[in-house]
């Protein structure tokens, strides 16, 4: 089966949040209230995952295992993308169904948190990983705590974190065929004028080297998102978009940002039929090698292996610079164990938690999943590597979108940026647009 699993623009999450609030429904019929059999020693956990995927294998496994070790017994409803949504109309209620939610930090942080319903778990981080010497605070380290940490209307952290998480996963990444491109193992483009050569020497061999599913708007956004990211820092989206006046978006770092995104669509470097297609499309042309490069999510590889040509050997680097500029910060999510504030079961929950923490369960969510290891130190999967570095050496964006943008997201950029990529806007048409649109908007919200 193949799972989508979520883009990690704050953009592009907060809109799923809104769209999910104002449309959440479900009952959570049928789970009957938390630890209702079995008093202290009993924990209730709804998953994101789905029976038979490699992420479910992997935890129950590690259920089992915890049951065995604490006497603790653990029930797994294993919910797939519906967890939150199934979980929310329950929340507050006075027998909740569920002790634990696990799933990604911005479905907890975005969708539950804003609720209600999840318990901070500021003294969970200070509890000891099992077998280790380590803290939980210690092993997540403080990049991934930040990610786990729900944010105010500004974007400040608001309160400690709601989520202990166990792996990671990460947008702007560059895959390809190590096959095709072996000297690129040790020599990855530093920045976009080096990346563009590698481009043109493809479009030299009749190439189209750039998959792009072009139904996918948040992945359309990841361009412009990460050439301003290096141009003007990881805030300069933000500040663009809370600029009433829309004045902000006429900065030339803007535009430049927007004249990369112009040169990749009126170049002809993405693949041809790319604003027409039907995700997944364009990276199933990629994965058979009908393309060259394809910027994604940490999860590509696992998610085109069903289709991928035989002996693919994906390897991958990090979105580059814009020549002159540093590199923008990996965009990172992560996810692991929330607990319900409302639980009878809260210690045994965040036992769980830390259980995941363990160095032997590190290794096999990459051996196992086929994931990021949320420790430091611990090998991701070859495919990832360089996003692992990337992510233990801090390297990562922790500015945060606050929910309040995730309306204008939907209204203005994200559409705009689509016709952008598409061609249909030259650069200074987008920033025009993007600058009288804002101005507009912020106007209706008085």
């Amino acid at each position: 089966m193949r799972r989508r699993q979520p883009p990690l623009l704050a953009g592009a999450a907060l809109v799923a949040v809104a769209l999910c609030a104002s449309a959440c429904g479900g009952s959570g019929a049928g789970a009957g209230p938390a630890g209702s059999a079995g008093g202290e020693d009993h924990l209730t956990i709804w998953s994101q995952w789905l029976k038979g995927q490699p992420g479910q294998q992997f935890l129950q496994a590690a259920v089992d295992d915890f049951q065995k070790q604490t006497g603790i017994k653990v029930t797994v409803q294993w919910k797939g993308n519906a967890v939150v949504k199934s979980l929310l109309p329950a929340l507050n209620s006075p027998d909740v169904p569920t002790d634990a939610v696990e799933t990604s930090a911005s479905q907890i942080q975005n969708v539950l948190y804003p609720a209600g319903g999840m318990a901070d778990l500021t003294a969970a981080y200070q509890q000891q990983v099992p077998g280790t010497s380590s803290t939980v605070a210690q092993v997540v380290g403080p990049a991934a705590t930040s990610l786990a940490t729900p944010v105010d209307a500004s974007g400040q952290p608001a309160g400690g974190p709601v989520v202990v998480p166990y792996w990671a996963s990460a947008t702007g990444v560059v895959f390809y065929n190590g096959q095709n491109f072996p000297a690129l193992a040790n020599a990855a483009p530093k920045d976009w004028d080096a990346f563009f050569a590698i481009l043109d020497a493809q479009k030299a061999k009749n190439r189209r080297p750039l998959a792009q599913d072009g139904s996918v708007t948040s992945y359309n956004a990841v361009f412009y998102n990460d050439f301003l990211a290096s141009v003007l820092g990881p805030d300069a989206l933000n500040k663009a978009e809370t600029d009433k006046t829309g004045q902000t978006w006429k900065q030339p770092g803007y535009l430049q940002a927007a004249q990369l995104v112009e040169r990749l669509a009126k170049g002809g470097y993405f693949t041809e039929g790319y604003d027409a297609s039907k995700f997944p499309e364009m990276e199933d042309k990629w994965a058979n090698n009908e393309a060259d490069f394809n910027v994604n999510g940490s999860w590509l590889p696992s998610e085109v292996g069903p289709v991928a040509a035989p002996g693919f050997d994906y390897r991958s680097f990090v979105f580059p610079a814009v020549a002159g500029h540093p590199a923008p910060p990996l965009n990172v999510t992560v996810s692991g164990i929330g607990v319900l504030k409302s639980s009878k079961h809260q210690a045994a929950a965040e036992k769980f938690a830390a259980f995941l923490l363990q160095r032997g369960y590190q290794t096999q969510v990459a051996t196992k999943m086929q994931n990021i290891p949320i420790a430091a130190g611990t090998p991701a999967p070859a495919a990832v590597e360089a996003v692992k570095q990337a992510i233990d050496a801090g390297q990562i964006n922790t500015v945060r979108s606050p929910a309040a943008l995730a309306d204008y997201n939907a209204k203005i950029y994200f559409g705009l940026d689509d016709k952008l990529v598409f061609g249909k806007l030259t650069a200074a048409q987008f920033i025009d647009a993007m600058s009288s649109d804002s101005a507009d908007y912020w106007k209706t919200k008085g």
